[in-house]
């Protein structure tokens, strides 16, 4: 499905009711929106893992502006601010009023970025492998991980060297890294395949909008509940960048989950334990029964 907001479609899908039977009534359930990585992928990586969420929630999948199924428009609005903005007008055309916006990787950079632009219009926020650590932090995982040659490589490519050699190693040497779970992934070559990436708006986010990613200015506007989550052995968005940010997080009510043996991603890394923390976290404040989560 796509939906017009304005200059631009964007495409979405849906898992689970908003509404379901419970007795004599009907129970309104919270309204996950999935904010895809990247930037520059598809919300094609959250699935199957996020399947199981539409148990307890009405789950929107959707593409950001120059991404997957939704319209490219102008690569000078690929921008964390139009994503965030975009995020926003969708919920307004859409009629979600209370989003818990759930965003990996540069996802949760543009579910940060709506929170800080858009005070009180987020219902709560679910940061997954949000923060990039400080480039030394992230070299130094690397080495851990892979060795010298890989911290190396790594250190190349984030600076911003072109050649096919560092892409190459890049994509067959670090990116393998990202993950540590121990039966090695079996979807990772099938969910890669799915993803219909726009490569110009990774080219866009390595050479324009990385030097940005750091900087998180306006932290103290965020008052909605958030919980945020990091892979212990995240190479990328490390795991004291995620406590730095639970940390910075002054005018929220904040809950920190690090995941001891899981990598980059946490919906990915470790599903059913993610998963199980979400729903920990949604059945808090205004959160719905078991039994209205199953529609009984």
């Amino acid at each position: 499905m796509r939906v017009s907001i304005g200059d631009i479609r964007l495409y979405f899908d849906i898992d689970g009711p908003k509404v379901v039977p419970y007795g004599p009534i009907m129970v309104e359930r919270p309204t996950l929106v999935l904010l895809h990585g990247g930037p520059g992928a598809d919300h094609s990586g959250f699935k199957p893992a996020m399947y199981a969420a539409a148990r307890f929630a009405q789950v929107v999948y959707l593409d950001q502006r120059g991404s997957g199924r939704s319209e490219r428009g102008d690569p000078a609005l690929w921008t964390w601010e139009r994503w965030a903005d975009d995020v926003v007008a969708f919920c307004d055309i859409v009629d979600i009023s209370a989003p818990i916006l759930v965003g990996t990787a540069s996802g949760g950079r543009v579910a940060l970025t709506a929170a800080i632009r858009h005070p009180g219009r987020v219902g709560r926020l679910v940061l997954d492998s949000v923060l990039p650590g400080r480039t030394d932090e992230r070299l130094d995982v690397f080495e851990r991980l892979g060795g010298v040659r890989v911290r190396e490589i790594a250190r190349r490519y984030w600076q911003g060297e072109r050649s096919d050699e560092i892409r190459r190693g890049w994509e067959q040497d670090c990116v393998p890294l990202y993950s540590r779970r121990p039966d090695g992934d079996p979807d990772a070559v099938d969910r890669a395949r799915r993803i219909r990436w726009n490569h110009d708006v990774v080219e866009r986010f390595r050479y324009h909008l990385a030097d940005h990613f750091e900087e998180w200015i306006g932290l103290d506007a965020v008052t909605c509940p958030t919980l945020v989550l990091a892979g212990e052995h995240d190479p990328v968005t490390t795991a004291s960048a995620a406590r730095r940010l639970a940390a910075g997080l002054v005018n929220a009510e904040t809950r920190l989950h690090v995941l001891p043996d899981a990598g980059h991603g946490a919906f990915r890394e470790a599903p059913e334990r993610s998963l199980a923390v979400l729903r920990a976290f949604l059945s808090g404040r205004n959160g719905v029964s078991a039994r209205a989560e199953r529609g009984g």
